[in-house]
């Protein structure tokens, strides 16, 4: 089979639908014409003006293929745009005519058309590309398959208006990256719009330019700016700016009243233009230059793209959706499936803070110390209550549910517990954190400040051993709530409609969040809801792309102690919480020969065992077993790798992990170069290795030494650590931090000593590559949810571990 190898990045179909009136080719102009020397010297620049065929035009050699050794594939060109190109030349055609019902029909193709087009340029793979820290040919295609379909939510949500050229002497150019974007806040030479970059499409002012045909030209626009085009910041993003959702549109709301001017085709031309790449084509050669008679400004150019005002009505407006189960989809103008929750709203105060007032980011710290000298894009939002404060209501409401702070112990509140207690607690944590929740909004940003993400088993036994202890040694760390989010599971495994399964669940986040919750008053911990609860496409891609990853990968239980010991606490803790009915049957099948008291006896003392450990259920173990006594059993090992990478890049942060497994895959996301890790301070790395770091275990102890700066020698080092790691400084730098490093280690174990703290022995050790730690999963997972203000990489990454291991010894 012959290879389709010369690659037509803009398809030959649409070419031709931008030939002049008795041509059946196209004035092709070359914005950047090579150069030849000559043999005496002389260069000359080529001819950059040529008539040529559609066959010669917008095409690159293998700019599809990909390579197997000396295989080479077209599967890419053939199967794929093949696919898209013959929907999408359907699609066009429908939006070139006035048939409403062929609008309806290639609504989706169309914008899936246009989505494909703005990527598989040379322009689009290079902007893909500038997102990676690096891609082979082959990965290149497989990011640009994975990242399709971004745009088309926020462009179906926005106004769409199809202008023509029909009573225009001047028609419509094409260019090589026909699918432009224009902000008129950043002309060409902003830094917003240097190659390969274009400006966001969730910015309010952008719009979307797409030349159908010679006659017809597409314009997008986010709907508040199409609403009020001189009273929005163009440079601030749309509200509810998330990508790959399903969100409901009309198919037949598209403006179709405007026919332009000369004047106005060539302003478009003009902007098309200036976002090309290299190439431009045209049906005559003197549309090929609107510079020529454009002499307004870039911000001036947005009047020609305005929508009609009469006309938007067409756009926005609430919807409402019956299905024939009863069920009722609401959705706002911007796709929100629930109106703002008022509860969560900061009223806006014009004044900036003081320096000494409290920070409105409600971090608990005063502006000066906190978001005073951070540029407005780095703080966290000031109009919505922050994850700290979120949290502090959270442990409020189940102290009040529980009513924990009456006369009571806590084996009391155990026994106490009902249906609807539960059932409330977790309305109350879905109430204050919505589905449509902008987490990253509320997030820390990469500031240059040291802050930790971590990741292994968050779970109250297990917590008091690294988790707590480490925040002495690393300051802020990021932990995810491993509580299940009611409105993100089945109605059957839901807390809310079948809450008393979550009953076991329950008790060990409630001690795991008293445990918790004064790290999180004083900032030590950022206690957040799992990512995924906010965004299903990221759930989905988490998914997928670690299953990818782990594909023929096997995980042994017994490589991690820890975990093993976790699971079978809970298995034992399951059967001796079981009725008392179904222990004694169990009892008299294991010990045939024992009587009646010394059933009795056994039993006392199971229920003693209970009563004295605080996760186990008490509740009346004298009752019959019924339907709904069955508990969920779970264990958090969270976030997963991807997941961890994608909070540390979007954070700035580092990754500590106490868990073996986690390690590893840690340890093979490093940076290499020709397949060799390259460390970028190996005798620091030993050091670590070889010191004995002290963990104290005395939670309210650590809770104290943590609020008042205790430690701050190390969690300085640990500062000057990260900036070593993100920067490209050398080896003397390495050989400072060495004599830095064991002044804070010794300074730190000096104090635990003096103070005759409760501790045990560990290790740290240290991952510390050139370049970081990354994977193209995580890339992928940022460049899709629209991120663009995050690391490129995670600089370091620790792992925390005890000398006595044995004490996760199973008997």
């Amino acid at each position: 089979m012959t290879k389709t190898r010369d690659n037509h990045y803009v398809p030959q179909w649409h070419q031709k639908s931008f030939f002049g009136e008795k041509g059946n080719k196209l004035s092709y102009l070359d914005l950047n014409p090579d150069q030849k020397r000559l043999p005496d010297g002389r260069i000359i620049t080529m001819k950059n003006l040529r008539i040529w065929p559609t066959s010669r035009c917008f095409y690159q050699t293998d700019l599809y293929s990909t390579f197997f050794g000396t295989f080479i594939n077209d599967e890419i060109e053939r199967k794929l745009f093949g696919q898209i190109d013959d929907a999408g030349a359907r699609a066009i055609r429908a939006f070139c005519g006035d048939d409403v019902s062929h609008w309806h029909r290639h609504f989706q193709d169309f914008f899936e058309y246009l989505d494909a087009q703005k990527i598989r340029t040379p322009k689009g793979l290079d902007w893909i590309r500038a997102r990676y820290p690096s891609l082979a040919q082959n990965d290149l295609m497989m990011e640009m398959q994975g990242v399709r379909n971004m745009n088309c939510t926020l462009w179906t949500e926005g106004s769409r208006e199809i202008v023509s050229a029909a009573d225009s002497s001047v028609k419509f150019i094409l260019t090589d990256h026909p699918v432009t974007v224009f902000n008129h806040a950043y002309p060409p030479n902003h830094k917003a719009c240097a190659y390969p970059n274009d400006p966001a499409i969730a910015l309010k002012g952008s719009q979307t330019l797409f030349p159908m045909s010679g006659e017809h030209c597409l314009i997008l626009s986010n709907l508040e700016y199409a609403e009020s085009p001189n009273d929005v910041d163009p440079t601030e993003k749309r509200t509810f700016p998330k990508n790959f959702r399903n969100s409901m549109a009309r198919t037949d709301a598209f403006i179709k009243e405007r026919k332009l001017t000369d004047e106005e085709v060539t302003k478009i031309n003009f902007i098309l233009k200036a976002r090309a790449r290299r190439y431009i084509a045209a049906g005559h050669r003197d549309w090929l230059y609107p510079e020529k008679s454009v002499d307004c400004s870039w911000k001036d150019l947005r009047d020609v793209l305005t929508p009609p005002k009469d006309q938007l009505w067409h756009f926005g407006g609430e919807m409402f959706a019956r299905y024939e189960d009863g069920t009722v989809h609401y959705q706002d103008k911007f796709g929100r499936t629930e109106k703002p929750f008022e509860h969560l709203q900061k009223k806006h105060k014009k004044p900036a803070p003081e320096p000494n007032d409290y920070c409105r980011c409600g971090s608990g710290e005063k502006f000066k110390k906190c978001c005073k000298h951070l540029r407005p894009e780095l703080r966290p939002s000031w109009t919505e209550l922050s994850i700290r404060e979120r949290n502090i209501l959270l442990f409020r409401g189940i102290t009040n549910v529980l009513k924990l702070n009456e006369e009571q112990d806590w084996a009391q509140v155990r026994r106490n517990i009902t249906s609807d207690q539960i059932s409330t607690i977790y309305k109350i944590f879905a109430s204050l954190w919505p589905l449509e929740t902008n987490l990253q909004s509320l997030l820390p940003k990469p500031d240059g400040r040291a802050r930790a993400v971590f990741t292994g088993i968050v779970d109250p036994r297990l917590a008091d051993e690294f988790l707590l202890g480490s925040t002495l040694f690393f300051g802020e760390i990021i932990v995810q709530n491993p509580m299940v989010h009611p409105r993100v599971v089945q109605p059957d495994f839901s807390p809310i409609e079948n809450p008393e399964q979550y009953r076991q669940e329950l008790i060990k986040s409630v001690v795991l969040l008293v445990k918790l919750i004064p790290f999180i008053e004083s900032g030590a911990i950022n206690f957040i809801p799992d990512p995924c609860i906010f965004d299903q496409h990221l759930r989905e891609q988490m998914f997928s792309l670690s299953q990818q990853r782990n594909e023929g990968e096997r995980h042994n239980i017994d490589d991690d102690p820890r975990s093993k010991w976790a699971q079978m606490d809970d298995m034992r803790r399951l059967i001796r919480t079981m009725p008392k009915s179904f222990r004694r049957s169990n009892i008299k099948n294991a010990i045939p020969d024992i009587n009646d008291a010394g059933i009795d006896r056994l039993l006392d003392h199971i229920t003693k065992e209970n009563e004295d450990d605080p996760l186990a259920i008490l509740k009346d173990l004298d009752a019959k077993p019924g339907k709904d006594d069955g508990q969920l059993l779970m264990l958090n090992m969270s976030p997963n790798l991807e997941m961890t990478l994608y909070l540390a890049q979007l954070t700035g942060a580092f990754v500590i992990t106490d868990s073996l497994f986690r390690w590893r895959e840690l340890q093979k996301s490093q940076r290499r170069d020709l397949g060799i890790v390259v460390p970028k301070a190996s005798a620091l790395i030993k050091l670590f290795e070889q010191t004995e770091h002290r963990f104290v275990l005395d939670i309210p102890q650590v809770a104290d030494l943590a609020s008042r700066g205790s430690f701050r020698k190390f969690r300085d080092f640990i500062q000057e650590l990260y900036e070593f790691a993100m920067s490209e400084s050398g080896a003397d730098k390495a050989v400072s931090l060495e004599g830095k490093f064991c002044q804070a280690s010794d300074a730190a174990t000096a104090n635990i000593a003096r103070k005759g703290l409760l501790s045990f022995a560990g290790k740290i050790r240290c991952l510390l590559p050139h370049g970081g730690i990354y994977h193209n999963h995580t890339h992928r997972m940022l460049l899709t949810a629209g991120q663009d203000l995050h690391t490129e990489f995670v600089p370091m990454a620790f792992y925390m571990m005890r000398d006595d291991i044995e004490v996760y010894t199973i008997e």
